[in-house]
């Protein structure tokens, strides 16, 4: 399985080619999310029906938010390195969401993922343009906190009370949509006769 958390590391001042890819698959997926927003896809109300279910989109949200921290801050090291120190939690994480979403239904389970990541993504990246410059001095805190828990036991909880998991998102994963009615059998019709 490929492992699409690291950023590359930047040893020049020069943005090396992975790291202008990655911003650029970020701009990506908040057209995509864009589209998605636009389209309906934040209509579904979401809930958890599970406290697990709640930290795992949590630290989900975490997750996200440090990587937008990185990309729109310039800061792909400290995020490599957060990705590093948590790697078995966040792979864990990673597959549970995956799962969550796949267990019924494979196709429309991964499309849902997707769906799920992006809109988590542009709602992050909407809040980095909402406040502007401030952003990257107000988040880079955040590093330093998660790097400073005592151990990967404290992430879940530290991703909890950081409240990330955006309100247009509601908690946690789409409601199931009402089945549709099953549809009369037609009948012909026939021509009234003159």
């Amino acid at each position: 399985m490929v492992q699409r958390h690291l950023l590359p590391e930047t040893r020049s001042a020069q943005p090396s080619r992975l790291a202008r890819g990655a911003r650029r698959g970020l701009a990506g997926l908040l057209m995509l999310s864009t589209l998605c927003a636009s389209t309906g896809a934040f209509a579904a109300p979401f809930r958890c029906t599970s406290e697990e279910q709640q930290k795992m989109f949590e630290l989900s949200a975490l997750k996200t938010e440090l990587m937008v921290v990185a990309t729109t801050c310039r800061n792909e090291d400290a995020y490599n390195a957060f990705i590093t120190r948590y790697r078995p939690v966040l792979s864990s994480n990673d597959h549970s969401v995956i799962q969550h979403f796949t267990s019924r239904d494979r196709r429309a389970g991964q499309k849902a993922n997707d769906t799920f990541i992006t809109n988590l993504a542009n709602a992050r990246a909407q809040e980095a343009n909402r406040v502007g410059a401030d952003y990257c001095a107000r988040n880079a805190q955040l590093f330093k906190e998660v790097m400073s828990l005592p151990s990967a036991t404290e992430l879940a909880p530290y991703a909890a009370a950081k409240d990330l998991l955006p309100a247009s998102m509601g908690s946690c994963v789409p409601a199931a949509a009402p089945a549709a009615p099953a549809k009369a059998a037609r009948t012909p019709i026939r021509k009234a006769s003159r």
